[in-house]
């Protein structure tokens, strides 16, 4: 288990600065530069890393600071802060206290240059020997052949930069990823997309020292290849966990959109666009800020997303982008976070874009603009497909590991392509009434399943898609709740 420290500072710090604060740190460690210089790594005599302290990230808006660590903790900070965020093992093989070395380094960087330190305080019990490994890499407490586990022991859990990197290592080599947190704690709309992998798993600790699934409350239990699995042993009583049964409190309402674009590849091509028609339409904003981890840094730009896909390509490029902070908020803007995955594809580039909208308890989401959604993308000749769901949950889109519902189909929409395969008239002849949209010839097609309040929802949906492509169809997913 790593134990986190974040320095939130006035002032730039300058390299001079961050190595007198490394000294002060572990006066007996070896300063090693990893990443290109981004992170720095203290080690012991024996070559074992005991810390590692990522670089200085500006960010553009200091509420970023209070979405993931604590609210109203950026009220004395200047607007852009900086966050140096670094991590330790909470003890080293001698039981030194690393930990404590880790709080030196983020005290001394305030000390010179202004702001104040974030420590989450502990909930986990060190009991467990599976919570309290180390290994070379910063975030990942354990590695078997098949699995990759973080333990994560803060109040709300982000797709740290530290996370992003530990899923793509440990993927290379074909293991899985699983992640540990308290009972109490809740992960980001950005983690949550990544955990819902087949290959990843949350993993809640409970106050009487079980472990259960995140999402579906089933009891696990560790296994020494397999990482944790469901507990056979558990009794029919236990399943779910006690803990994932007791709802959410200030529960509203989730509006959850996937939707597929394929843009011609061409010079002017400017990636983000339907992001900010989507975000805009849905929840009464573009957004505010992007980036390739949280927190998020950049201020929202379209024309710097692109220069950084073009960089990357032929690879894909993943973003994560969130809505504007409380205080920039005017209404109807609600609370929305999302992805973007763009990816060169033979006929062009695609852009695969979630979205997730908060509303508060007692607010109804306005559902008749998803036709509009429809109708504008077609018109723009890049809808391949959106479908629309919702679930009850938290409208600032966190996620706890308790019982939340599941996520019912409000309508699904196929591009002219997707049509066209399927053929007009089978497409319109759906179990679901067919709304076409576009010209006769060559139309696309929206599908209302309903408001994602019906208890049979579920089952219009898997009629529609049986319909439209016996054996499913391999461009749509169907969410799912805990």
């Amino acid at each position: 288990m790593t134990h986190d420290v974040v320095a939130l500072l006035e002032r730039a710090p300058t390299l001079r600065g961050m190595t007198r604060a490394l000294v002060q740190a572990g006066p007996e460690l070896q300063v090693r530069a990893v990443a290109g210089g981004a992170v720095v790594q203290l080690r012991d005599g024996s070559g074992r890393m005991v810390s590692a302290v990522q670089a200085a990230q500006r960010l553009a808006l200091s509420s970023e600071a209070d979405r993931l660590l604590a609210e109203g903790i950026a009220d004395d900070l200047p607007a852009q802060p900086w966050w140096v965020e670094a991590r330790g093992a909470e003890t080293g093989p001698g039981g030194e206290d690393t930990a404590g070395a880790v709080r030196g380094f983020a005290d001394a960087l305030v000390a010179e240059f202004g702001g104040l330190v974030w420590e989450p305080e502990l909930r986990l019990d060190r009991d467990d020997p599976l919570l309290t490994g180390a290994t070379d890499h910063p975030a990942i407490t354990r590695v078997t052949d098949r699995v990759a586990l973080t333990v994560q022991d803060r109040p709300v859990v982000p797709l740290s930069t530290w996370l992003v990197d530990a899923v793509a290592e440990h993927a290379k080599e074909g293991r899985a990823f699983q992640l540990v947190t308290p009972s109490g704690s809740r992960i980001t709309h950005a983690l949550r997309s990544v955990l819902g992998n087949p290959m990843a798993r949350w993993v809640a600790r409970a106050p009487d020292g079980r472990y259960y699934d995140g999402f579906s409350g089933v009891p696990l239990a560790w296994n020494e290849e397999a990482g944790f699995v469901r507990d056979t042993t558990a009794a029919p009583e236990d399943v779910p966990h006690s803990a994932f049964r007791g709802a959410e409190e200030n529960q509203g309402n989730q509006i959850l959109v996937d939707l597929k674009v394929l843009n011609p590849a061409d010079a002017g091509l400017r990636l983000g666009r339907s992001v900010e028609f989507l975000s805009q339409t849905l929840a009464g904003s573009v957004p505010a800020l992007w980036g390739t981890g949280e927190p998020a840094t950049l201020a929202w730009d379209t024309a710097d997303l692109t220069a950084l896909a073009r960089e990357r390509a032929p690879e894909s490029s993943w973003f994560l982008f969130t809505g504007p902070p409380n205080a920039l908020r005017t209404e109807p803007v609600r609370p929305f976070s999302g992805t973007l995955l763009v990816t060169r594809v033979p006929e062009g580039v695609k852009e695969s874009i979630t979205l997730a909208v908060g509303h508060p308890p007692g607010e109804e989401p306005d559902l008749s603009v998803l036709s509009a959604l429809v109708e504008e993308f077609t018109s723009r000749g890049v809808l391949q497909t959106i479908s629309v769901h919702r679930r009850t949950g938290r409208p600032d889109l966190g996620y706890e590991a308790r019982r939340s519902g599941p996520s019912l189909p409000i309508g699904l929409g196929i591009g002219v392509e997707g049509v066209a395969s399927i053929g007009s008239e089978r497409a319109l002849a759906a179990p679901v009434p067919a709304v076409p949209v576009g010209p006769p010839l060559t139309h696309a097609a929206w599908y209302r399943i309903g408001d994602g309040t019906e208890a049979d929802s579920q089952e219009r949906f898997r009629a529609l898609m049986a319909h439209l492509h016996p054996g499913g169809f391999p461009a749509v997913q169907q969410r799912t709740g805990g």
